[in-house]
């Protein structure tokens, strides 16, 4: 039952990290000219989504933990270690890799590229093997998002 132990680390991890993101935010000035965002507008975004799904992981990993109503019910034995978390470790690592790839290439590229690029090898990565998912996935939400910004927000993506 070490699971839901960790998720209740991770998430009051991740909310001591939006404590600092947050307190850091405070000090970002100026001013938008021609957009509907600020400059502090997409880091409070993300701050606030950070903390509702750090707290949904809490919320789930006490709900997971609560003894279960049937006590007839055998334990179950913990899954023998077949080097599974390494292998997402080493992913994860890979992954980090890329994404600094793509914040290099991001200005010279282009967003639609870069991200559409980054997107499916990032599928490929994490085991996604189905050919449709790798034509509409990264492309509904890539557009999704560029539209979002340049639509809405009024921020020119390069």
């Amino acid at each position: 039952m070490a699971r839901p132990a960790s998720d209740v680390i991770v998430g009051c991890g991740l909310l001591a990290f939006s404590a600092f993101a947050a307190w850091r935010s405070l000090n970002i000035g100026g001013r938008s000219i021609g957009t509907v965002a600020g400059p502090s507008f997409l880091p409070w975004l993300m701050i606030g989504a950070i903390v509702l799904l750090s707290l949904a992981l809490i919320v789930r990993s006490r709900l997971a933990a609560a003894p279960a109503s049937a006590p007839d019910l055998p334990e179950a034995e913990p899954a023998p270690e077949d080097g599974s978390a390494r292998r997402n470790l080493i992913r994860i690592g890979i992954f980090a890799v890329l994404l600094v790839a793509y914040s290099a290439a991001f200005m010279t590229v282009g967003y639609l590229i870069s991200t559409f690029v980054i997107f499916v090898v990032g599928m490929l990565l994490m085991g996604e093997r189905r050919p449709l998912m790798f034509l509409v996935l990264p492309v509904v939400i890539t557009g999704a998002v560029w539209f979002g910004f340049t639509h809405f927000l009024q921020v020119w993506l390069p």
